[in-house]
């Protein structure tokens, strides 16, 4: 029962991301169909294999996260900056885009 609904879980997150960057419903199809190819195929192989390949999969994540916590450093420093510039002036911290010079977002309006 774990297996399953972490199948169905994985799947929904993965989903859900692949529709934030693209709404193409050929993307989503082949995407569809890959993740039955990989499920069908995982269910198919040793325990060794899934562990491989789990392990070769989290360093390749573990690369990406890396490079963007590099990308996205001086984003987290000005953020700083502004939330203790805000506490010397006495006030409550409040995160305002434009503070930091984000000015492209939808969420933070």
């Amino acid at each position: 029962m774990f297996a399953f609904t972490s199948i169905i879980g994985n799947y929904f997150y993965a989903e859900s991301n692949i529709r934030f960057i693209s709404k193409n419903k050929t993307f989503m199809t082949i995407f569809r169909i890959a993740a039955a190819v990989m499920i069908f195929i995982g269910a198919q192989n040793n325990i060794t294999v899934a562990w491989s390949l789990a392990d070769i999969t989290m360093g390749i994540e573990a690369i990406v996260n890396i490079v963007v916590i590099l990308l996205l450093s001086g984003i987290a420093v000005r953020t700083l900056k502004d939330y203790e510039a805000q506490k010397a002036q006495g006030i409550d911290p409040v995160f305002h885009e434009k503070n930091i010079g984000i000015d492209n977002t939808d969420v933070w309006k």
